[in-house]
């Protein structure tokens, strides 16, 4: 069973909802995103959600919009996540999970 099965079954044997938090990856740099994924993994979030930067976000709000921009403007690419995402995932155990548009994956191939 993959690790997001597992905590969703966890979490209704538990009777409890699952705290999701969503982070702009690379809004104030890839050390600051990596040291967010640890702290809300040792603050009790059950699944962290990643958003993967993206120079065109129309969808999102004005906030994400500003994030996306931010991280690009740091340097944020998806090679340079995804080395971050190996970092953490040494010690963090629960499930990472990306938010991107089509877009990225198309482009990343």
């Amino acid at each position: 069973m993959n690790r997001i099965d597992a905590t969703f079954q966890k979490l209704q044997e538990q009777g409890r909802k699952a705290l999701i938090p969503f982070v702009t990856a690379g809004d104030a740099g890839l050390d600051t995103t990596e040291q967010l994924v640890l702290q809300l993994e040792a603050s009790g979030a059950d699944i962290i959600e990643l958003g993967v930067p993206f120079s065109d976000p129309i969808a999102e709000g004005p906030v994400i919009q500003a994030a996306s921009a931010r991280s690009l403007a740091a340097g944020c690419t998806v090679d340079r996540l995804f080395d971050m995402v190996a970092r953490v995932r040494k010690t963090v155990k629960i499930p990472l999970l990306f938010m991107t548009y089509a877009n990225p994956i198309y482009a990343y191939g």
